[in-house]
C-alpha cells in the first residue's frame, strides 16, 4: 500500500473543497462573528467529508486485485473487467469500479475480491461501520429521528428508507444468530469481584402489535358503528429478563453493581424467552464458578403465575431462593388498606404504614396481615366491591406468604426489591417500543428489542464483533 498516494489524494481533495467554499463565501468569512464561525465549521466538515471519500476511494483502488485468473474457494475465476458499485461509507457515498471475476462452471457466478475483503455481500449498499452506527443508534432512535440527527452532526446522511433497510436486514441476521451471539458474549462477561449475590428477575410490559384484536375502552354506542368493535391492533405482553450482580456497600446494604438483560416480543407460552433466560442464567453462573466467586442465588418475582410455574418446573431456577418483590407486595397491601378504610384516608394510610414496616422487621407479618384482613371482613360492613377486593388480597397473601421472607433477606444483606427488572421493562420496552402511534410486527419488533437489550447491558461492542465473525463464516 502506498500511504503517500492516499495521503496526498485526501489532502488535495481537502484543500480544493475548502478553497472553493471559502472563495464562494469570502465576504461572510472576512468577518469574525457567529455566522462566519458557523460557515467555517460547515466548510471544514464538507472538506473532511470529501477528503475521506477520496482517501477511501484511493485505498480501495490500490488494494483491488487485477489478474487474468483467480483461484478462490477451490474454484478458478477469470477476469471479466470492472463493475461499478455505490457504497455508503461514514464519509458519505462513493462509487467504486472494482475488479470482477467470473466462473463459467455450475451455472456461472461472479466474484469481487474487494467486496469480500471489506465484508460486502451481494445486496449490501453500506459498509460495516455505517451499519453498526445505525444499529447502535436504533436502540434509542426511530429511523426518522436518526435521519434528522445524522443530517445535523454526521458526515454520513443515509435516508430514512436506507436506515430502515439496514435495520431489517442486519436485524434479521442478528436475530438468526441470537442464540450463538448471547452464548459467545455472556461467556466473556467479567463478573465484578465484589459480587456476593446474583439476582435473577423477570417482568413483562404491554406493547401494541400490528395484529387484529379487540378494541379497548368503552364500546361505541353510535348505531352506525355498533356492530364492529374489532381493530387492527392489539396489546400483548413482551418479556424482559435480568441478571443483576449485587455487592455490599459501606453501610452494609445491598449495592447493585451491574445488570445484564434479554428481551422478547410477545409469544405464545413465552417458549423462546424461557430458553433465552435459562441460557443467560446458566452462562452467568458458569462465569461465577470460573472466577471462583461464591454467590447467593435469588429469584425475585412479582408472583405472577407464569413466572412461579416457570421457576417450579425449571431445574436451574429450582436452585434459587425465591422472593416476591417487596414493591409488589406493598402494592397489594395498599389495595387491602383502601378496601378496609377507603381511598386516601388517614386510617388506610396508618394501617398500610404499620404493616409495611412490620413486613421488613417481623417474620410472622404476612400471617398477621391475613388475620387483620379477615377480622375487618368479619366485623365491618363493607360494600360488595370492597369485600371482593379484600378477598383478592387475602388470597394473594395466603398463596405467597412463604415468599415474603423480607427480614431474613435484609439480615443477610440481600435485596428485597426488583428495581433493575422494573427499570428494564420501562427502559427496554416502554421507552423505545411504546411511543405515540407505534405498532409493531413481532419479527421487526424483535430486531429492535434484541439490539436494545444488548446495548443496555453494555455488551454491544462484543456482540458486533461476534456478529461480524458469524456473518463472514456463513
Amino acid at each position: 500500500m502506498s500511504l503517500d498516494n492516499i495521503l496526498n489524494a485526501a489532502i488535495d481533495s481537502f484543500k480544493q473543497t475548502l478553497n472553493s467554499f471559502c472563495q464562494n463565501n469570502e465576504k461572510v468569512l472576512d468577518n469574525m462573528d457567529s455566522d462566519s464561525f458557523a460557515l467555517m465549521t460547515k466548510a471544514l466538515m464538507e472538506a473532511a467529508k470529501q477528503a475521506g471519500r477520496t482517501g477511501l476511494y484511493k485505498y480501495l483502488k490500490e488494494k483491488d486485485t487485477v489478474v487474468a485468473n483467480m483461484f478462490h474457494n477451490e474454484t478458478t475465476y477469470r477476469f471479466k473487467g470492472t463493475s461499478s458499485k455505490e457504497l455508503l461509507t461514514l464519509f458519505g457515498t462513493i462509487t467504486i469500479d472494482r475488479a470482477m471475476y467470473y466462473n463459467e462452471k455450475d451455472g456461472g457466478c461472479y466474484y469481487f475480491p474487494i467486496d469480500e475483503a471489506i465484508s460486502i455481500q451481494k445486496n449490501d449498499f453500506a459498509t460495516l461501520e455505517v451499519r453498526e452506527m445505525i444499529l447502535f443508534a436504533t436502540s434509542s432512535c426511530v429511523p426518522s429521528e436518526l435521519n434528522a440527527l445524522l443530517k445535523k452532526c454526521s458526515l454520513c446522511n443515509p435516508s430514512t428508507t436506507a436506515i430502515q433497510n439496514i435495520i431489517n436486514k442486519d436485524g434479521e441476521l442478528i436475530e438468526e444468530y441470537s442464540k450463538q451471539l448471547s452464548t459467545n458474549v455472556f461467556q466473556t462477561v467479567e463478573i465484578p469481584q465484589e459480587t456476593r449475590a446474583i439476582i435473577a428477575s423477570l417482568d413483562g410490559a404491554n406493547l401494541l402489535l400490528r395484529e387484529d384484536g379487540v378494541k379497548k375502552g368503552r364500546k361505541n354506542i353510535r348505531p352506525v358503528e355498533r356492530k364492529n368493535q374489532s381493530t387492527s391492533t392489539s396489546y400483548h405482553n413482551a418479556m424482559v429478563g435480568a441478571v443483576s450482580f449485587y455487592g455490599i456497600d459501606t453501610e452494609k446494604k445491598p449495592e447493585r453493581l451491574e445488570s445484564l438483560y434479554i428481551a422478547r416480543m410477545p409469544q405464545e407460552k413465552t417458549i423462546t424467552f424461557k430458553e433465552d433466560f435459562e441460557r443467560m442464567v446458566t452462562l452467568i453462573e458458569d462465569k461465577c464458578n470460573e472466577q471462583t466467586i461464591p454467590v447467593t442465588k435469588v429469584l425475585l418475582t412479582d408472583a405472577h403465575l407464569m413466572i412461579k410455574g416457570f421457576a417450579k418446573e425449571n431445574k436451574k431456577l429450582q436452585e434459587y431462593e425465591m422472593l416476591v418483590d417487596f414493591f409488589h407486595t406493598t402494592e397489594h397491601l395498599s389495595k387491602a388498606a383502601e378496601a378496609i378504610y377507603g381511598t386516601n384516608t388517614d386510617l388506610s394510610q396508618h394501617w398500610y404504614d404499620k404493616w409495611r414496616e412490620k413486613l421488613k422487621t417481623e417474620s410472622d407479618a404476612p400471617d398477621a396481615i391475613i388475620r387483620s384482613m379477615k377480622g375487618f371482613m368479619a366485623r365491618c360492613k363493607l360494600s360488595e366491591s370492597r369485600k371482593k377486593e379484600l378477598r383478592t388480597q387475602i388470597t394473594f397473601f395466603k398463596k405467597n406468604k412463604h415468599l415474603m421472607k423480607y427480614p431474613v433477606f435484609i439480615a443477610r444483606n440481600l435485596p428485597i426489591g426488583s428495581g433493575p427488572i422494573e427499570a428494564a421493562a420501562k427502559t427496554i420496552v416502554k421507552q423505545r417500543m411504546c411511543r405515540s402511534g407505534m405498532r409493531w410486527t413481532r419479527d421487526k419488533g424483535q430486531y429492535v428489542l434484541t439490539i436494545r437489550a444488548f446495548v443496555q447491558s453494555g455488551l454491544w461492542d462484543s456482540v458486533w464483533n461476534n456478529y461480524k465473525e458469524l456473518r463472514n463464516a456463513a
